[in-house]
């Protein structure tokens, strides 16, 4: 009887660790805060306005101890990617971004596909962190990016109750693009200048 309590424990044991891999979707729809200086339910934002037409580059990143090095990303949402859907929950994948920000029309950035992806090494929570570009081929290239703060969001084992499984947690993004500063501005007006005064004195 010892014997067959254990082994019934033990598969217990086997089939709850099987299905504690969390996961979470890249889903900001619910988020509710249009403020530029949100700290959670944030939207995203170029140049300080809500973006509710133009779809952006965007990477969720994760880290399961939340130290500066250890983020990876856990999806990429690119415009280049045109047509390419998920291939599963894995993580790590590229897929087309198109519609992240156009669909919705609000602000919040939000995943076509409504795919749960698995977070390596998460059972019930891990460190997040969004990014958005326009133009480049990733973020780090990019001259057009913003960044969300790091937050800790719950995330949902396979079995199990749903928890917080959206990006909820996630700051404003301000997406901020290439603007001359005002002295290269003057500085060009008054070439300008001086090259129009140099023509009429030679005429």
């Amino acid at each position: 009887m010892k014997k067959l309590i254990l082994s019934v424990t033990a598969m217990a044991v086997c089939s709850a660790g099987a299905y504690a891999q969390g996961t979470i979707a890249f889903d900001g729809s619910n988020n509710t805060n249009p403020s530029p200086s949100a700290t959670s339910d944030g939207y995203i934002f170029i140049n300080g306005v809500v973006d509710t037409s133009t779809d952006v580059n965007a990477e969720l990143l994760y880290s399961v101890t939340g130290t500066a090095g250890s983020f990876l990303p856990l999806v990429t949402l690119s415009l280049a990617a045109s047509g390419v859907g998920p291939s599963g929950p894995g993580a790590g994948q590229t897929i087309d971004a198109a519609g992240d920000i156009k669909t919705i029309g609000t602000g919040q950035i939000y995943d076509l596909s409504g795919t749960a992806y698995n977070v390596p090494g998460s059972t019930t929570s891990a460190y997040f962190q969004v990014l958005a570009w326009l133009g480049g081929s990733s973020y780090a290239t990019a001259t057009e990016a913003g960044a969300s703060a790091v937050w800790q969001n719950t995330t949902l084992g396979l079995q199990g109750s749903p928890v917080t499984t959206d990006i909820q947690g996630m700051s404003a993004v301000n997406v901020i693009t290439v603007v001359p500063e005002p002295s290269t501005m003057a500085m060009a007006g008054v070439g300008l200048a001086s090259m129009l005064i140099f023509r009429r004195r030679n005429k």
